[in-house]
């Protein structure tokens, strides 16, 4: 698979991750943290996972609490955006997007599927602009760090592609084709024939 097409079906991957747990009602996630659950704790329990079934259903109940806190509008939106995106209607699904941010513009998934798209459709300095919102909102947000990665590395900023890459797996380990992508960095970086 050339690089390019891996980018872009590593962006659709983490959209569909998030778009799939973020378009649920609370009456339809089981995992759906109990209010005691701080993120600080899931983060922890993420990290400790034992197995990738159980990273993913914690990764799913992170992503879903950066949305837990919308107004049901804005939370209908989102899911609005998300089907549009998953219809391929990208330019629709941004301006939709436009919106939420506007109204919410602390909603972190809004921030950062905004970013992928603009990042889909060749917009890299505003997806840039979209992560850094992202992560000034939300400092461990893996997958605004995984998406800076890809964009450093198809802009073929290497060291800046794999710093990023760390920080995502320092929040999430279980990103396994991040670490892919490390081991074959760290090796460029150090001068190892790949």
């Amino acid at each position: 698979m050339t690089p390019m097409a891996r980018i872009l079906v590593t962006l659709m991957a983490f959209i569909l991750l998030g778009a799939a747990t973020t378009a649920c009602s609370p009456k339809t996630v089981p995992h759906v943290p109990d209010e005691r659950i701080s993120l600080d704790q899931l983060f922890d329990r993420l990290h400790d996972a034992a197995s990738d079934q159980e990273a993913r259903l914690i990764e799913a109940t992170i992503r879903y609490a950066w949305t837990a806190n919308a107004r049901p509008e804005t939370r209908k939106l989102m899911g609005q955006a998300i089907t549009l995106v998953h219809h391929g209607e990208l330019d629709e699904a941004e301006q939709l997007l436009d919106q939420i941010v506007e109204q919410a513009p602390d909603l972190v998934a809004a921030w950062n599927l905004r970013a992928t798209i603009r990042y889909a459709q060749d917009d890299t300095t505003q997806a840039l602009s979209d992560i850094a919102v992202t992560l000034k909102l939300e400092p461990r947000h893996f997958g605004a760090w995984a998406g800076l990665g890809l964009i450093m590395l198809d802009q073929g900023n290497k060291r800046a592609a794999l710093r990023a890459f760390e920080t995502a797996l320092r929040y999430n380990p279980h990103m396994t084709d991040l670490w892919e992508d490390v081991v074959q960095l760290r090796r460029e970086l150090s001068g190892i024939p790949t």
